[in-house]
């Protein structure tokens, strides 16, 4: 595929790539978006990609059913903050109760919304545009700036796993180690959780593994045969960059360590047991070391899960409030049973949860269920429970069409790597809130966005400018008049033949 010319890239095209460019960089930044002033700037920077990427729909090229499922996660919080008489109110499952007990509390009920608490609904559904701004503008770039963006998203993520490796060893917190404190459990880099750190390492180790994969092959213009040749490629460029992407990989895995996540550096041994099977026929694009390196990258892919299973018991720490995981999650389904089948209403969680915390977890605020699952059907009932299952459902159909038999490309090496990447994720969200941090939602829908596209969409990447060629191409000029047109040479003999000298008369 080749790149456009510059007249082809549209000032659009530019600023989406440099607003999605600069909403990656700066999301994990500051608290990873979670402080007030930097989610502001999250929300603006989502504004303007929505206004671009919905300025021209018609290069999104995004399937009906994507199309459904978006509109419903932007409608379904609003539909919890349209009036609703209190007659109609009180008549909901689990909510007349609690408006109730409200009532009694402050000596009046609660406004005539759905949601119970209706201005944290309308926060989170401002938090929701910044994941579906980055998605929607992903979609619309073509596949350079995709690889442009997943080429800064490694850079993040390596620079993150760095500074989690001098939080570790730091023996005092500071400005320099942006606020961290070595009396904690884990380094966490700018993230105020190590368990997020993990989760956007976790996500972002697939596609250095992936990359690894790509390159490590030798030149196609190479046809020579034998392992030695096969080899000999490192001291090539393609050689050195998959040492590079091996290099990033280590420390991704380091940094993963050190952030003391159980479920991180679990799910670190799942990534590359995954990993290592979906790529072992796909080696260099089209499998050049065959049957035995698919064997070899399967064997060093469950060796190294499998001594990773050490570190998982000695490096992993789960503190009190962690350990009481379970607990919350039990408090939470009872809560969910209770406001069935409707929810208490998006955002909600923080100010209804008190109501069913249980007396052990006295001393502590529960802001999270640490099950991302049950809190979204906690709020949003059963409407919200349709709306997962209607997601996982395209991200499984969507594998249907990218894990194809044919030689894959570098992009295709990436998208396959964006769903495994996704994959860790969600299955992390049994156990946590990562999507609940904005710097994860944007890395989650820009994978998302890499994932779901087209691999033979057009680029409307912005290109370096492309000099025309002055001077015609040979093959196509014509002779000039009164120019003797050569004679062609008849055909030698072979060059692997011995001249005869008799036989053989020069013409």
């Amino acid at each position: 595929m080749t790149a456009p010319s510059p007249s082809q890239v549209s000032p659009r095209a530019r600023a989406l790539f440099g607003l999605v460019f600069i909403t990656l960089l700066f999301a994990p930044l500051f608290r990873a978006g979670l402080a007030p002033l930097p989610l502001l700037a999250l929300e603006l920077l989502a504004l303007s990609l929505l206004g671009l990427a919905l300025w021209n729909p018609g290069r999104l090229s995004i399937k009906p059913m994507e199309i459904i499922a978006l509109v419903l996660i932007l409608l379904l919080p609003l539909l919890y903050l349209v009036y609703l008489p209190a007659g109609i109110l009180d008549g909901v499952p689990g909510q007349g109760a609690y408006r109730a007990n409200l009532a009694r509390v402050f000596g009046e009920g609660l406004d005539g919304a759905l949601s119970l608490v209706a201005l944290q609904t309308q926060t989170s559904w401002l938090v929701l545009l910044i994941p579906i701004a980055v998605f929607l503008a992903t979609r619309s770039l073509g596949q350079q700036s995709q690889l442009r963006l997943v080429s800064l998203l490694l850079a993040i993520a390596a620079f993150q796993a760095t500074l989690a490796l001098v939080q570790f060893g730091a023996s005092q917190g500071g400005l320099l180690l942006f606020g961290f404190d070595p009396s904690g459990s884990g380094a966490a880099g700018t993230y105020p959780n190590r368990n997020h750190l993990a989760g956007l390492l976790e996500m972002t180790l697939p596609i250095a593994l992936a990359l690894l994969l790509y390159y490590l092959g030798r030149d196609r213009s190479d046809r020579k045969r034998g392992w030695r040749r096969k080899v000999s490629f490192f001291a090539s460029l393609r050689g050195h960059t998959a040492l590079v992407y091996g290099a990033l990989a280590i420390l991704l895995v380091l940094g993963i360590i050190f952030t003391r996540s159980r479920t991180g550096i679990a799910l670190a041994m799942l990534g590359i047991l995954l990993t290592t099977i979906l790529y072992s026929r796909r080696i260099g694009g089209d499998n050049v070391y065959g049957p035995t390196g698919t064997l070899v990258v399967i064997v060093v892919g469950i060796g190294v899960s499998i001594g990773l299973a050490p570190v998982l018991d000695r490096f992993s720490f789960g503190g009190a409030l962690e350990d009481a995981r379970w607990t919350i999650s039990a408090a939470a389904i009872e809560g969910l049973a209770t406001f069935l089948p409707f929810g208490s209403g998006p955002g909600t969680f923080p100010t209804v949860f008190p109501a069913f915390q249980p007396l052990e977890l006295g001393p502590w605020f529960i802001n999270r269920a640490h099950n991302d699952y049950v809190e979204w059907v906690f709020d949003g009932g059963i409407p919200a429970a349709l709306l997962i299952l209607l997601l996982l459902g395209l991200y499984l159909f969507q594998w249907t069409r990218i894990y194809s038999r044919e030689t894959w490309s570098r992009y295709r090496f990436i998208q396959v790597a964006a769903g495994i990447g996704l994959l860790m994720l969600l299955i992390h969200e049994f156990f946590d809130y990562n999507l609940h941090t904005p710097a994860n939602m944007v890395v989650f829908a820009l994978l998302a966005g890499v994932f779901f596209s087209d691999s033979d969409q057009a680029d409307s990447a912005p290109s370096r400018r492309r000099h025309k060629r002055r001077t015609p191409h040979l093959s196509g000029a014509e002779p000039a008049v009164g120019t003797p047109t050569p004679k062609p040479k008849p055909a030698g003999p072979a060059t692997d033949q011995i001249t005869n000298p008799f036989l053989d008369v020069p013409s």
